[in-house]
């Protein structure tokens, strides 16, 4: 019977190894998603994801429907790049009904030249579209590390003649 003992001590050993390995995998895969994330708000809100998108992305874009279907616009500020400060206006509502219609579509284009921005295209379940918005890692602004979207308009835009082309 020893043997027979030690094959059970191996077992159990074999069962601990593998429930353990197992968890310590879960737990390295949502710390690693939290890491992603850090410092980009992330939302529950129906959401198709095409294209490449990180967690944070789809998780900040997330927020943003969330907000302009309830016409949050603190919830968009957050958001929303602040290099230059801006505000949400009535215009950035425009598609508030939209975002209401049922779960959109989000196509994201990562920029093959910058890792820092990003490009997603909205589409409404009512057809409507916004195509091309902005996404940008606050940390190229000089900020801290964080998504955010080319949302609101410029507080204070510069004056003057448009610089020539």
């Amino acid at each position: 019977m020893p043997h027979l003992h030690l094959s059970r001590k191996a077992a159990v050993w074999a069962v601990s190894v593998i429930i353990g390995g197992g968890a310590l995998a879960w737990g390295g895969r949502v710390a690693w998603e939290r890491y992603e994330t850090w410092g980009t708000p992330a939302c529950s809100w129906s959401l198709q994801v095409r294209g490449t998108a990180s967690p944070a992305q789809a998780g900040l874009v997330r927020c943003y429907l969330r907000a302009l279907a309830s016409r949050d616009t603190a919830g968009l500020m957050v958001a929303a790049g602040y290099v230059p400060p801006v505000r949400i206006t009535k215009a950035d509502l425009a598609h508030s009904a939209d975002a209401r219609a049922g779960p959109a579509t989000a196509i994201f284009t990562q920029n093959p030249n910058d890792t820092s921005s990003a490009w997603v295209d909205i589409i409404y379940a009512d057809g409507a579209r916004d195509d091309a918005i902005g996404l940008i890692d606050m940390n190229a602004m000089g900020g801290p590390s964080g998504w955010r979207m080319d949302i609101g308009t410029e507080i204070n835009p510069p004056s003057g003649p448009s610089p020539s082309t």
